[in-house]
C-alpha cells in the first residue's frame, strides 16, 4: 500500500515528483529483479547490460507513482472528503495507462496485494482489479486520515465504507453459479521441463535432456489419458516439436487422443513459405475421432516483446528475441473459442492472461471455461511464478468463471469462479493435476462492463487535476 506517496501532499510538485518516482523505481527493483537473471541466462546479455536494462525499465514503470504523487497532491492538500474519492481515481487512471501504453505492462496491480483480504477478489466482479486498487488507495488515505483530529471523522467514514463493500462482496458471493454444462474431468500436465540455453542446444549437451524430457511428457499424459478426461499441457510442453512439421510427433498425439480423451496443447503454427514464412503461438485443441479434421486452434493475440518479437526490428539488428522459435511470431487477430461437448474454452497463452479487459471479452463472446498455459521456467524458484498466478486468480473472481493454470515448471492450479485455489501443482514439481471443473454460464458485471470503472475514475481524475 502507497502510503509513503501521499505522505508527500504538502510538499512542492517538483519534490513529490521525484520522491514518488524514485519510490516507485525502487519498488519495482524489488518486485521484478528475476528479469535481470532471465536476460543474462536466455537473453545472452551481460550482467551489467541486463540489469541496465531491468533498472530503466523501473524507472519507467516508477513514473506512475511519480505522476501519482504529482498530480494528487493538491486534492490531497485540500484534506476534504472529495480527496478521497479523487486521488484513488487518480491511481487507476495511471493504471489504465500503464496497461495500455507501448505494449502494456499491467503486471503486479495494486489490487493484487488485497488478493487473500476477504471480500476483496468477490468485490472485483463488479469493479474490476482496477476498482479494487483504487479501494486499496482510500483505505490507505482513510488510514493516513485517523492521524489527523480535522479529517478524523471522514477517514473513519471511509475505511468503515470500503470495510462494508468487502462484508457485502464476500456474503452476497455464493457458489451457486449457473452450470452450462456437465462437470469437465481436467488434467492438467506439468512435465517439469526446464528451459534450454542456446550454448547447451547448440552444443549439443542437451538433445538428451530432450529426448527424456520428451518421454516424461508422454508418459504422464498417457496416465492422465482416460475416456472423455480433457488432457491439457503447458505453454512449449512439446517443444522442440510442431504438430504440423513434425510427423512423428503429430503421430504421437494421433495415439495419445486415440485412448478417448481431449488434448489442449500448445505449439507453434506456421503459414506461408520462404521470405514470407511466419509463425503464430498457438493453442491447439484435439478431440477423438478424426485429429485432422477435430482440431481447433486458437492464436495468441498479445505477445510478449522481446520475448515473442522484437519491436521496431528494422532499427534494432542487434537485438534477438528469447522466445524459442525461428523468427517473431505474429499476432492473432481475433478471440476464437475453442469447444468441447459440454464447455466453451477462453483461452489465455502465459502473459495475455493479466490484462483483464482482453479475458473479459472472451467472456463475452461465450467463454464458460478459462485456460491459462503458461511457461514460467524462465524465472526459476522466485517471485515470478507467485506474482504470475494472482492475475489468473483475479479473473476468475473478475468473471465468475473456473480457471485452469497450466504452466511447465509450477505453479499449475485449479481456481474456482471465485478467485480460490483448490488445487496446485508446486514449483519444479512433476505431477499430473486432477480437477473437476465445472463450466458456467452467465455474466458479471465486471464481464459485461470492464471499462466502467476505470472510465469513471478517469472523469473523476480529470476534475480533480482541472479542480487544482
Amino acid at each position: 500500500m502507497p502510503l509513503c506517496l501521499v505522505a508527500g501532499a504538502p510538499l512542492g510538485p517538483w519534490r513529490r515528483l521525484w520522491l514518488g518516482w524514485l519510490h516507485g523505481a525502487v519498488a519495482w527493483l524489488i518486485a521484478v529483479p528475476w528479469l535481470s537473471t532471465m536476460l543474462t541466462v536466455y537473453g545472452g546479455l551481460p550482467g551489467v547490460a541486463s540489469a541496465g536494462l531491468v533498472a530503466l525499465l523501473a524507472i519507467y514503470l516508477g513514473a506512475c507513482h511519480g505522476l501519482f504523487c504529482w498530480l494528487a497532491g493538491p486534492a490531497l492538500g485540500r484534506r476534504d472528503a472529495l480527496s478521497l474519492v479523487l486521488a484513488p481515481a487518480i491511481w487507476v487512471s495511471l493504471e489504465l495507462v500503464r496497461g495500455a501504453g507501448l505494449s502494456g505492462f499491467p503486471w503486479n496491480l495494486l489490487g493484487y496485494a488485497w488478493v487473500d483480504v476477504p471480500g476483496a477478489l468477490d468485490a472485483t466482479r463488479w469493479i474490476g482489479s482496477l476498482g479494487l486498487s483504487g479501494l486499496v488507495i482510500a483505505f490507505g488515505l482513510g488510514l493516513l486520515g485517523l492521524v489527523d483530529r480535522a479529517t478524523r471523522r471522514r477517514a473513519v467514514t471511509v475505511v468503515a465504507g470500503v470495510a462494508v463493500l468487502l462484508t457485502v462482496a464476500r456474503w452476497t458471493s455464493t457458489d451457486r453459479a449457473a452450470a452450462a454444462g456437465p462437470v469437465l474431468d481436467v488434467r492438467v500436465v506439468q512435465p517439469n521441463i526446464g528451459m534450454m540455453t542456446d550454448d547447451q542446444l547448440l552444443g549439443g549437451l542437451d538433445q538428451s535432456s530432450i529426448r527424456s524430457s520428451y518421454r516424461r511428457l508422454f508418459e504422464l499424459s498417457h496416465e492422465a489419458c482416460t475416456p472423455g478426461a480433457l488432457v491439457v499441457w503447458p505453454e512449449s510442453a512439446g517443444w522442440p516439436y510442431e504438430l504440423e512439421r513434425d510427423a512423428a510427433f503429430a503421430r504421437d498425439l494421433e495415439r495419445l487422443v486415440g485412448r478417448g480423451c481431449s488434448l489442449l496443447f500448445n505449439s507453434a503454427r506456421r503459414f506461408g513459405s520462404g521470405e514470407e514464412e511466419g509463425a503464430f503461438n498457438s493453442a491447439y485443441l484435439l478431440t477423438p475421432g478424426d485429429v485432422r479434421a477435430n482440431r481447433q486452434t486458437y492464436d495468441k493475440m498479445h505477445l510478449v516483446p522481446f520475448g515473442e518479437y522484437v519491436p521496431f526490428a528494422r532499427y534494432l539488428p542487434g537485438v534477438r528475441q528469447l522466445a524459442r522459435n525461428t523468427g517473431s511470431f505474429s499476432t492473432g487477430d481475433e478471440v476464437r473459442l475453442l469447444d468441447l461437448e459440454s464447455a466453451r474454452l477462453g483461452i489465455s497463452i502465459c502473459f495475455e492472461i493479466v490484462f483483464p479487459m482482453q479475458v473479459a471479452a472472451r467472456v463475452r463472446d461465450g467463454a464458460s471455461v478459462l485456460v491459462t498455459m503458461a511457461n514460467d521456467s524462465w524465472y526459476g524458484a522466485t517471485w515470478a511464478p507467485h506474482q504470475h498466478l494472482r492475475p489468473a486468480r483475479f479473473r476468475a473472481a473478475e468473471n465468475g468463471r473456473p480457471v485452469i493454470r497450466a504452466a511447465i515448471t509450477g505453479i499449475s492450479a485449479s481456481i474456482d469462479p471465485r478467485g480460490r485455489v483448490l488445487a496446485t501443482a508446486g514449483i519444479d514439481e512433476t505431477a499430473v493435476l486432477r480437477m473437476p471443473v465445472t463450466p458456467v454460464d452467465g455474466m458479471t458485471l465486471f464481464s459485461r462492463a470492464p471499462l466502467l470503472a476505470p472510465l469513471l475514475c478517469l472523469l473523476l481524475a480529470g476534475f480533480a487535476i482541472l479542480r487544482g
